[in-house]
C-alpha cells in the first residue's frame, strides 16, 4: 500500500477473521479487548459497506473497474514477490512472473526488464 493512502482501521487480516469467527465468538463470547475493537470499528466496518452497497447499486461499472484494478495490483505485487524470493523460483513460475509484469506493469524499466528474462529464457530453452 502506497504511503499516502488512508489506512483502515480494520485491516484485511482482521475482517478475515472476524468472518470466520469460532464457536465462541458464534456464541457472543469476547474478551474484553475485542469488544471494545469491535465497538470502536463497527461503525467503520458498516459505514464501508454501505459505501460498496450504494456503489454497486448506483455505479456497477465503477465499482466494476475499482474490483478489477485492484486485482491487477495484487496479481502485480505477488509477481514481484515471486521475482524477488530469496529461494529459487521455477522457471515456469518466473515466466508467468515475468509475463505478469510485461502485460501489467506502467513502469517501463520493470517491463523491459522482465522482456530481458523472458529472451534469456528462451534462449536457453
Amino acid at each position: 500500500m502506497r504511503d499516502t493512502e488512508v489506512q483502515p482501521l480494520v485491516s484485511d487480516d482482521l475482517l478475515a477473521e472476524l468472518a470466520n469467527p469460532d464457536y465462541h465468538q458464534q456464541c457472543g463470547e469476547f474478551d474484553a479487548e475485542t469488544r471494545a475493537m469491535l465497538a470502536t470499528a463497527l461503525p467503520e466496518i458498516c459505514s464501508e459497506l454501505l459505501r460498496w452497497r450504494q456503489t454497486a447499486a448506483n455505479r456497477p461499472f465503477a465499482l466494476a473497474l475499482a474490483l478489477r484494478s485492484e486485482a491487477i495490483e495484487n496479481r502485480l505485487t505477488d509477481a514481484r514477490r515471486a521475482i524477488r524470493a530469496p529461494d529459487p523460483i521455477h522457471p515456469r513460475d518466473l515466466a508467468a512472473a515475468c509475463e505478469t509484469l510485461l502485460r501489467h506493469s506502467t513502469d517501463a524499466s520493470e517491463r523491459a526488464a522482465a522482456s530481458d528474462v523472458l529472451a534469456q529464457m528462451q534462449e536457453a530453452a
